[in-house]
């Protein structure tokens, strides 16, 4: 029996999108078989990482996304919280579709009307897979810097907790 919140049409403010709620049962899955081989399609979100809080609703910060010119990325490995929390969505942002590099967000939400966000800087998986998937020129120092410019150019506010 489906829940309010795996419905679609789902209108909490906070609504994870159906991309990512796939993910989050499908990707842990598929970890514990690429695990014992030497893969991953989940990982710990790198404390590192945390770009900062907004304070208002997933659905609102996506908007901000789009604005901004990311694109959802089903493709990005499932990212936990360390305190158990599963991404609420990834994102990415490229200059063009082939480029060398992208800046990755990773979303969680923090209560009813706040979303942590995290961010890195990597190769792209479009141009480079395999640069991308063994984390060769993983920046998250220039992901967090660039994602906390990116936000105050766009008046996004946030706090750093």
């Amino acid at each position: 029996m489906a829940t309010r919140s795996d419905r679609p049409d789902d209108d909490r403010p906070n609504a994870v999108d159906l991309t990512t709620r796939v993910r989050r049962r499908v990707l842990p899955t598929l970890h514990r078989i690429k695990e014992p081989l030497g893969g991953f399609a989940q990982c710990v979100q790198h404390p590192d990482e945390y770009v900062g809080t907004v304070q208002y609703g997933l659905r609102e910060f996506r908007t901000d996304l789009d604005e901004m010119a990311f694109e959802p990325e089903p493709i990005a490995s499932l990212k936990v919280h360390r305190d158990g929390r599963l991404s609420a969505g990834s994102w990415v942002r490229r200059k063009r579709p082939l480029a060398t590099w992208q800046l990755h967000v990773a979303l969680f939400e923090n209560g009813p009307d706040a979303i942590d966000v995290f961010a890195h800087r990597e190769y792209s998986w479009l141009r480079h897979p395999l640069k991308h998937y063994r984390g060769d020129g993983w920046d998250t120092t220039g992901g967090v810097e660039r994602m906390r410019s990116l936000l105050s150019t766009h008046d996004v506010t946030f706090r750093i907790d």
